[in-house]
C-alpha cells in the first residue's frame, strides 16, 4: 500500500478548505481529490494561507492518501512572516522513522585507555574463538563476536558523533527576532483594524516587511563574509561549501527517475538493482585446487606496517570501527588481530561480516541527476576487513611483480608507474607513426563500468592461472563470494547481494582488475598496432600508409578486443568510444564495433587531457581555461576585495588546488611551451592573482606575480615537467638547460626488496639514546656537510679503544642524508665481515635508521642495508644523541668533517639526490623569471621597489598593494582610465599616491616626509621596507576609500 503526501497551491475556491464560496475550479479540484481517494488535511476554519493587503485566500492545500490519515498529528498555519505573500504551514507527521545513519565514534578525542580496559575482558575468549575455528562458519561467528565486543567497548568508552541537520545560522541575531515579532504584531493589528484604517495598516505592514527582508538578506551576506574572514583553516567549512558538492540523502527521490512511486526503501532497493545488477548467466567454473604451495603466515612487522599507515581521517564501514580503534587494538593486543588474520589465511576464508559495504553515491560531473548510472557507488567497508585485504593484496602484487606476470603496458595501479608515463608513451607512439609518414589512428576505448561489471568467475580463472600461492588465491576467491552492499535510507537499510564486480573503495579491486586486463595487453596485435592501458582506460594506436590498410588493421584489432570483452562479459560503450585521425585524409576509416559505427572525433580525452588531431593543444587549453574559470568563481565565493579568507589562505588554495588541476598532464605540452601557450596560461592565471591580492584589474600581471611570490604559470609548469622528465621518465633535458644525464640521478626504488613478511626483528632497531651501551663491539657512524664538501665516516670502538676507522668524501652536490646512509651501509658491511658477536651500530641520524628498517624504502642504499641486517640478526642499530660527548660519535664526526674539508681526499661517487635537481630547476626558473621581470615593460613602479623575484610573498595588505602599484582610488589613476572627470584632488593638486601620503591638506594625520622628484623611487623603497610607514599607508588608503567624496572636486 502506497503512502503519499502532497502539498500544492490551487486557485479554485471551495468551502472544504476555507473559502466561503465554490467556483468551477474548486469543484474540479474536489472531483480530482475524490477520484484519487485523497484526504484534505486543511482545516475549514483555519486562518488564510495567503494575504496581500486586504485580500486573502486559502490556495495552499495539503493532501494525503487514506493510509496516512492517522499519521497527520497536526496541521497549522503559522503567523511568522515569510519572504512571500504565502504563510508557512507546519505539518507534523506521527510516523516511526528509523535512524538513517550508522554509529560513528569520536575517537580523535582520546579515551583510548578506557576503551582498551573495556575490551580486555573479551580478549581471551576471542583468541579461543579464532584458534578453534575449523571452517567458514566458525570464522564468521568469531569475526561477528569480535565486532560485537569492540562495538560494546566503544559504546562504553567513546562519545558518538551527532549530525546536526538544522544548525542555527550564524547570521540570525536577536535584533532580527525582535523585528520578526514586531511584524507579527503589525499584521495582527492590521487584521483587527477598522475597515477605514485596514488598507493603510496593511500597506504599512508590507513596507516594514520589505525592510525586514532586506535586513535578512544583508545579515546573511554579512554573516557569510564574517565567517570567511575569521577562518583560520584554508580548507575549512567555507572551502567545502565553495569548492565541494555533497549529495544529500533526500536526493534518493530524484534518483528514481520519472517514477516517484514507492517509499525510500523501495527506491533505494531499485537503485541498488540498477547499479549492482546480477550476471545474466553465472558461469560458475569448476573448482580446481591451485597446484602452488601455500604462502607463509602474516608476521607482526607486516601487519604493524599496514596498520601504522592507515589514515586516521577515513570513514569506517557499517560497524563504525574506524582506523584509530584498529590502531589502538593492535598497539595493546597485537596477537588478537594477528590470530584472526592468520586463521583466515590458514582456512583460506575471508569472513562474511567483513564483506558488507555501506554505499555512498557520488554524482559524476556533467551527468543527469535522475539516472542511477550517473553516480559512482563508493563502498565503505569494515576497517578490519580492509586491513586483511591490504595484507592479501600486497602478497598478490609481490608474487605477480616478482614473476613478471603483469604486462608493462599497464600503467594504472602499479607502483612506480603514473599517468605521466602513460601519456608520454602514447605521444611517443603517435610521433613514431607520424615520423614514418603514415596516417595515425588513435582509438580510445570505453568499457561500461569495467570494475563494477567484471565477472567473479573471470577473476577466479585468472587467479588460478597466476601461479600465486594457493592460500592467497583461495582467500581471494572466497572474498568474492557472499558480498553485500547497503544503501541507507530514513526507513532502514536497503540490502543487496553483489554478485559481480569489485567494490569501489576496496583495496584489492585495482589489483584484481589488472589481473583480468593483463590477457588483452599481452595479445599479439596486427603490424604497426599497439595497445596500452591505465586501469580500465584502453587506447589502441595504429598507423599505415593507406586508408584501406589502416581500416583493416584497426578492425582486426577491434575483433580481438571484442573477443576478450565477450569472454569476460564486459560491454563497450560505443557512444563514448571514438577515434582520432592524425592525417590529411578527408575521409577517415570506417570502424564498426559489433555493428555500431565508431565516430571520428577532432579531439579525444585520455587520462584527463585532450589530444587533438593537429597536436597543437588548443582543445586542452580551452578545457583548462573553462576549469580554471570554475575554480576562480569558487574562490570568489570566499574571497572578496575587502572581506574573505586572508591573503595567505588565498595563495595556499591557488597553489594547492588551482595549480594542481592545471598541472595535470602538463608533461605532454609544457616541457617547451610556445609563446601562444605561455600567453594563454598567463590569461588563465591573471584572475587568481587579482582575487588573491585584491588589486585593481588594471594592475600589471607581472607586478602581481612578484608581489605574491607566484611565478608565471608557464614557468611553474615547465619547472615541474622538467623534474618529471628527469625523475620519472628518465629523459634528458636539452643541453642548453642542463647536461645532467638521468642515469646520474638517484632513482626511486619501487616494489618489495624482500618478501612482505620479512621485517627486521624489533630488537635490531632502537630509537632510544644508545649512549649508555658500553658492552660488546660498537660502531659509530656520522655524515657531515660543509661549504667545501660532504664527508661520511665510521669508527669501531672496543671497550674504550678505537680499533678501526673509515671515511670518504662525497660530491658537494650530495646531501647529508646520503652521507649518513652511506656511512651506515659501510658500517654494516664491516660488521658482516667480522666474526659473529654482540655488536651495535650507533647512528645519530634517525632518518637513516628509519629508512634502513623499511623494506619498501625508496632509497636503494637503505634496501641494501635492510637485506644485510635481515640476514644478520645479531647486528643491532641504535640511535645516539649527537654532540653529547660520546667518544665514538665525536671521532666519527671528526673523520667525516676531515673528509669533507680535504680536497684531495678519496671520493666515493654517488648519484645526484632529488633535492639537488629540484634546487637546480628552481634556480633555472627564477633566472628566467628574473630576466623577464628586468626586461618587461609593465610593473616598473613595483620593479623599483622589488627588483628581485622570489617565491616568497611580500606581506603587503590590499591597501598597500593599491598605493605601491599606483592603481587605486586616486584621481590621477581614475582619470587615466576615464573613471573620473579630473585628475585633481579637492585640494587643487594632482591626486597621486605620493600626494596623499605626503602633502595633501586633507590627509595630514597620515603624512610622511615628502621626497624630492629625483628621490621618489628611493622614498617608495624605504616606505615599503618600513613596517611603521606601511601601517600609515594602510590607514591612509582606508580613509581614502571611506571618504571618497571628500577627495573628488565638485565638477560644478
Amino acid at each position: 500500500m502506497i503512502r503519499r503526501f502532497l502539498t500544492t497551491s490551487f486557485t479554485g475556491h471551495n468551502t472544504l478548505w476555507g473559502y466561503s464560496d465554490v467556483n468551477s475550479r474548486g469543484t474540479a479540484i474536489e472531483e480530482f481529490i475524490l477520484a484519487n481517494n485523497l484526504f484534505i488535511n486543511n482545516s475549514s476554519d483555519a486562518p488564510p494561507t495567503f494575504t496581500r493587503n486586504s485580500s486573502k485566500g486559502w490556495p495552499d492545500l495539503s493532501l494525503c492518501t487514506q493510509q496516512m490519515i492517522g499519521e497527520i498529528a497536526n496541521w497549522e498555519v503559522l503567523e511568522e512572516p515569510s519572504l512571500s505573500d504565502h504563510h508557512y504551514i507546519e505539518i507534523t507527521i506521527d510516523s516511526s522513522v528509523k535512524n538513517c545513519t550508522f554509529t560513528r565514534y569520536k575517537t580523535r578525542h582520546g579515551n583510548h585507555n578506557i576503551f582498551l580496559k573495556n575490551l580486555k575482558p573479551y580478549v581471551n575468549s576471542l583468541l579461543r574463538a579464532f584458534r578453534n575455528s575449523q571452517n567458514e562458519k566458525d570464522i564468521n561467528e568469531a569475526t561477528n563476536l569480535l565486532q560485537n565486543c569492540v562495538i560494546e567497548a566503544c559504546n562504553k568508552s567513546y562519545r558518538t558523533k551527532n549530525q546536526n541537520l538544522s544548525p542555527t545560522p550564524n547570521w540570525y541575531t536577536q535584533d532580527l527576532e525582535i523585528e520578526k515579532n514586531r511584524l507579527k504584531a503589525l499584521r495582527r493589528r492590521a487584521q483587527r483594524a477598522p475597515q477605514d484604517q485596514r488598507n493603510a495598516r496593511f500597506q504599512f505592514h508590507k513596507e516594514e516587511l520589505k525592510k525586514y527582508m532586506r535586513k535578512v538578506k544583508t545579515a546573511k551576506n554579512s554573516g557569510w563574509k564574517s565567517f570567511c574572514t575569521i577562518a583560520t583553516n584554508p580548507y575549512g567549512t567555507h572551502y567545502k561549501a565553495a569548492f565541494r558538492k555533497a549529495i544529500k540523502p533526500v536526493e534518493l527521490i530524484a534518483l528514481n527517475n520519472q517514477d516517484p512511486s514507492g517509499n525510500h526503501l523501495k527506491i533505494a532497493q531499485d537503485i541498488l538493482e540498477k547499479i549492482f545488477p546480477h550476471p545474466a548467466n553465472s558461469n560458475s567454473s569448476t573448482y580446481i585446487p591451485p597446484c602452488t604451495a601455500n604462502d607463509c603466515p602474516f608476521t607482526k612487522g607486516e601487519v604493524a606496517t599496514v596498520i601504522h599507515h592507515l589514515s586516521k581521517g577515513k570513514a569506517p564501514g557499517p560497524d563504525g570501527i574506524d582506523n584509530i580503534i584498529i590502531q589502538q587494538i593492535f598497539k595493546k593486543f597485537p596477537f588478537l588481530l594477528m590470530e584472526l588474520f592468520n586463521t583466515c589465511l590458514k582456512l583460506a576464508k575471508f569472513p562474511d561480516p567483513l564483506k558488507v559495504g555501506n554505499i555512498i553515491l557520488f554524482h559524476k560531473h556533467g551527468k543527469s541527476k535522475t539516472e542511477a548510472s550517473s553516480y559512482r557507488p563508493i563502498s565503505l567497508l569494515p576497517t578490519i576487513g580492509k586491513v586483511l585485504e591490504k595484507l592479501l593484496t600486497q602478497r598478490l602484487n609481490f608474487h605477480l611483480e616478482k614473476n613478471n606476470r603483469l604486462s608493462n603496458l599497464q600503467y594504472g595501479f602499479r607502483e612506480g608507474r603514473s599517468t605521466e608515463m602513460a601519456i608520454t608513451k602514447l605521444l611517443d607512439t603517435i610521433h613514431k607513426g607520424k615520423a614514418s609518414g603514415d596516417h595515425v589512428l588513435v582509438l580510445s576505448i570505453d568499457i561500461k563500468g569495467a570494475v563494477d561489471n567484471i565477472q567473479h568467475s573471470a577473476i577466479s580463472s585468472y587467479l588460478d592461472n597466476s601461479k600465486c600461492p594457493a592460500n592467497i588465491v583461495n582467500t581471494f576467491k572466497n572474498l568474492l563470494q557472499n558480498r553485500k552492499v547497503i544503501l541507507n535510507t530514513c526507513e532502514g537499510p536497503a540490502i543487496r547481494d553483489q554478485k559481480q564486480g569489485c567494490p569501489q573503495g576496496s583495496c584489492s579491486g585495482p589489483a584484481l582488475w589488472n589481473l583480468v586486463a593483463n590477457e588483452i595487453l599481452q595479445e599479439n596485435w596486427p603490424i604497426n598496432t599497439s595497445i596500452q592501458a591505465f586501469a580500465d582506460d584502453f587506447v589502441l594506436v595504429s598507423h599505415a600508409p593507406a586508408r584501406v590498410q589502416l581500416e583493416s588493421q584497426i578492425n582486426e584489432s577491434i575483433a580481438k578486443f571484442s573477443t576478450w570483452t565477450s569472454k569476460n562479459q564486459l560491454q563497450i560503450s560505443a557512444e563514448k568510444t571514438n577515434y582520432l585521425l592524425i592525417s590529411k585524409l578527408v575521409r577517415g576509416p570506417t570502424i564498426r564495433w559489433q555493428g555500431e559505427r565508431i565516430k571520428r572525433a577532432h579531439a579525444i580525452k585520455y587520462l584527463g587531457i585532450y589530444i587533438d588531431e593537429k597536436m597543437n593543444w588548443n582543445t586542452l587549453l580551452k578545457a583548462q581555461s573553462t576549469r580554471a574559470t570554475q575554480l576562480y568563481h569558487n574562490l570568489l565565493k570566499i574571497a572578496g576585495k575587502s572581506w574573505g579568507v586572508p591573503l595567505i589562505h588565498r595563495r595556499t588554495l591557488y597553489k594547492t588546488v588551482t595549480e594542481r588541476v592545471l598541472a595535470h598532464g602538463a608533461v605532454a605540452w609544457c616541457l617547451e611551451p610556445t609563446v601562444r601557450i605561455a600567453r594563454k596560461l598567463s590569461t588563465i592565471q591573471r584572475p587568481f592573482l587579482l582575487a588573491i591580492s585584491g588589486a585593481y584589474r588594471t594592475t600589471s600581471t607581472a607586478a602581481l606575480q612578484v608581489i605574491l611570490g607566484i611565478p608565471p604559470l608557464h614557468l611553474q609548469l615547465q619547472r615541474e615537467v622538467r623534474g618529471t622528465a628527469l625523475f620519472r621518465l628518465r629523459l634528458p633535458l636539452s643541453t642548453n638547460i642542463s647536461d645532467i644525464d638521468p642515469s646520474e640521478i638517484e632513482e626511486k626504488a619501487t616494489g618489495w626488496s624482500t618478501h612482505p613478511s620479512e621485517h627486521l626483528s624489533p630488537t635490531q632497531i632502537s630509537l632510544d639514546d644508545g649512549g649508555n651501551i658500553n658492552t660488546g663491539l660498537r660502531i659509530y657512524t656520522d655524515g657531515s656537510k660543509t661549504e667545501r664538501g660532504v664527508g661520511a665516516a665510521f669508527c669501531v670502538l672496543t671497550d674504550v679503544n678505537i680499533t678501526h676507522r673509515w671515511s670518504t668524501r662525497l660530491s658537494l652536490r650530495n646531501t647529508v642524508f646520503q652521507a649518513e646512509i652511506l656511512a651506515l651501509l659501510k658500517a654494516v658491511e664491516h660488521a658482516v665481515s667480522l666474526p659473529t658477536q654482540q655488536l651495535t651500530i650507533l647512528v645519530d641520524n634517525q632518518a637513516s635508521i628509519n629508512s634502513a628498517a623499511n623494506p619498501k624504502s625508496h632509497n636503494s642504499i637503505a634496501r641494501k642495508i635492510f637485506k644485510l641486517l635481515h640476514s644478520h640478526p645479531h647486528i643491532r642499530v641504535s640511535w645516539i644523541k649527537a654532540h653529547a660527548g660520546y667518544i665514538g660519535n665525536e671521532e666519527a664526526d671528526r673523520l667525516a668533517k676531515e673528509a669533507a674539508e680535504t680536497e684531495n681526499f678519496p671520493e666515493t661517487p654517488l648519484e645526484l639526490p632529488k633535492s639537488f635537481i629540484k634546487t637546480f630547476l628552481r634556480h633555472k626558473m627564477l633566472a628566467t623569471w628574473q630576466m623577464a621581470w628586468d626586461d618587461g615593460d609593465t610593473g616598473r613602479l613595483i620593479h623599483n621597489i622589488i627588483p628581485k623575484v622570489s617565491l616568497h610573498p611580500i606581506n603587503w595588505t590590499r591597501n598597500e598593494v593599491l598605493l605601491f602599484t599606483g592603481h587605486g582610488p586616486f584621481p590621477s589613476f581614475l582619470h587615466r582610465f576615464n573613471l573620473a572627470e579630473t585628475s585633481f584632488c579637492s585640494c587643487g593638486e594632482i591626486g597621486t599616491p605620493i600626494h596623499y601620503a605626503t602633502v595633501c591638506l586633507l590627509t595630514t594625520s597620515y603624512h610622511m616626509a615628502p621626497p624630492s622628484q629625483q628621490h621618489q623611487p628611493i622614498w617608495f623603497r624605504r616606505v615599503a621596507n618600513n613596517s611603521t610607514s606601511r601601517r600609515k599607508i594602510h590607514n591612509l588608503l582606508h580613509f581614502l576609500q571611506r571618504e571618497t567624496s571628500l577627495f573628488r572636486p565638485d565638477p560644478n
